[in-house]
């Protein structure tokens, strides 16, 4: 008898021990741990990464990072005589534009110019805008998008977004010869090389003469810088070419300055 109640109370023993280091470890281990995962995080708490330059849902301002200086640096390497930076800023439609500026786009682009400022003169920068149309998290989370590009602008060249206009002299399919035009067609070039891309060569005239003869001058102007694009280099079955003569004028055809502009060939590479 004596023996069976020592094995009852051994048994009763080790049960008793059971829970009582199941409650240690779920009440005094479990909390104290808690305790220092939370001051651990008060000591190195998480820090969101972005880019370098970033802007916040409904704000015009722009937020940089220790990145910003690189890539300010990189931005300043492309500064060369005839070229002017583009800067487009981002915005969405259903944003609010507490702004003097049309939309939050432009606002940020004047913004990120402003940024610019102390090392880029104000007339080699142009601002523009883009609509965009869905970036998830973006009233939440700070987005990027700012588009900065350097582009040849001078009297003979004219970049506009993806492409380059070449401007030639009255009923004449000859370009305007000087080291501008020149060391361009010689950047496309080099551009080409590497890579599958292809040239698309499209003619332009003013409104002087029929529009059968413009259209016939046009295709001229458009082949007559294939073949220069060819001798310097360029895959002939690269390059397509196109005229709309007198069609498409992008200035008044009722002054001179304006005639000039439309006397054009317009380039893309795709």
């Amino acid at each position: 008898m004596k023996k069976i109640l020592a094995l009852f109370l051994f048994l009763l023993f080790i049960l008793l021990a059971w829970f009582s280091w199941n409650w240690y470890k779920e009440n005094i281990i479990c909390c104290d741990d808690t305790t220092n995962v939370e001051e651990k995080e008060k000591i190195a708490p998480k820090t969101l990464k972005h880019g370098p330059l970033v802007f916040d849902w409904n704000s015009e301002k722009p937020i940089i990072n220790d990145l910003w200086p690189e890539k300010k640096n990189e931005i300043l390497s492309g500064f060369a005589n005839g070229k002017i930076l583009r800067i487009v800023g981002p915005y969405f439609s259903d944003e609010i534009n507490n702004t003097t500026f049309e939309n939050l786009g432009l606002a940020r682009a004047d913004a990120v110019r402003q940024l610019l400022l102390d090392s880029i003169p104000a007339d080699k920068m142009e601002i523009d805008t883009k609509l965009v149309n869905f970036l998830e998290d973006a009233r939440t989370t700070s987005f990027g998008g700012t588009i900065l590009n350097w582009k040849v602008r001078n009297e003979n060249i004219q970049e506009i977004d993806n492409k380059s206009l070449i401007y030639f002299l009255y009923n004449s399919t000859k370009k305007i010869d000087n080291a501008n035009i020149n060391n361009y067609l010689s950047n496309v070039a080099k551009a080409l090389k590497g890579n599958d891309k292809t040239v698309t060569l499209t003619g332009h005239t003013d409104n002087i003469g029929n529009p059968s003869f413009n259209k016939d001058l046009g295709m001229q102007r458009a082949l007559a810088m294939k073949n220069l694009l060819v001798n310097i280099g360029v895959d002939a079955n690269r390059i397509s070419v196109s005229s709309e003569g007198q069609t498409q004028p992008i200035d008044t055809n009722d002054t001179e300055e304006g005639r000039q502009k439309n006397r054009r060939v317009e380039l893309e590479i795709k």
